[in-house]
């Protein structure tokens, strides 16, 4: 969960929370996804907001990186 919060610290994001309130999802689940999903990559989570959560902030770390290999 470190990990993840500290990639979003290093993209301008303020917490994780506030990435959360700015995708429209409750804090308090983002927390709970990344929780539960954020370090596994053997599969997706089942539910869907989880899956939701999961592949938003994937996109978001992922397009950060891709803009900055532009750069």
């Amino acid at each position: 969960m470190d990990q993840v919060r500290g990639k979003l610290a290093l993209r301008g994001w303020r917490s994780l929370s506030a990435w959360a309130l700015a995708h429209g999802y409750l804090p308090v689940t983002a927390r709970r996804a990344v929780y539960d999903w954020g370090m596994r990559d053997d599969h997706e989570p089942l539910g869907g907001i989880k899956r939701a959560i999961m592949r938003d902030l994937r996109r978001t770390l992922e397009a950060d990186v891709e803009l900055e290999a532009v750069r």
